[in-house]
């Protein structure tokens, strides 16, 4: 009987193993994932994850960065107005941003971005199904105010995300 229930745990093992497995090579971001301890890691992970051979350009030039990761991206278009950027430099930063959303699809490295405000936010990454790929959606967490920082933020991010639905459901 010891060995019967040896055989069933170690079924059981098997089983999950390939379920994982096969969820690792439907998205390429939780092969990496699983690399990393911590919450904090995981989503500084996927947030800098860099892309290469951008082009540079106007924007680039002006702020003396790449702007090749989601973070890079963000941060930016947050404090545009800090920056003085212009409504054609906001513009740029947008298709710079579907663009490193396309890289991201391109291999196979599926996400979304969310925030959640309010006395819990959340902040982490989770997996979910989404058009029958497992998507990993990045919790950003929040506080209770917004302010014209925040608006601009989720303004960038749902230029990401609206990418990566379009993508994803083609």
């Amino acid at each position: 009987t010891v060995v019967k229930h040896m055989k069933n745990i170690l079924f059981i093992l098997t089983l999950l193993s390939f379920n994982i497995a096969s969820y690792a090579q439907e998205n390429n971001l939780l092969n990496e994932l699983n690399k990393v301890n911590g919450t904090e890691k995981k989503v500084s992970l996927i947030l800098n994850l860099e892309i290469n051979d951008l082009e540079e350009n106007s924007l680039t030039k002006k702020l003396d960065y790449e702007l090749n990761t989601i973070s890079s991206c963000i941060n930016t278009y947050m404090f545009s107005k800090e920056l003085r950027l212009t409504e054609k430099e906001m513009t740029e930063l947008k298709k710079r941003t579907e663009y490193i959303a396309t890289e991201f699809f391109k291999s196979d490295k599926y996400a979304f971005l969310k925030n959640s405000g309010g006395y819990a936010p959340i902040y982490g990454v989770r997996i979910d199904s989404i058009t029958e790929k497992k998507v990993v959606i990045v919790h950003l967490g929040g506080d209770c105010s917004i302010d014209e920082i925040d608006l601009k933020r989720d303004e960038i991010i749902s230029v990401f995300n609206k990418k990566m639905e379009s993508l994803l459901n083609k």
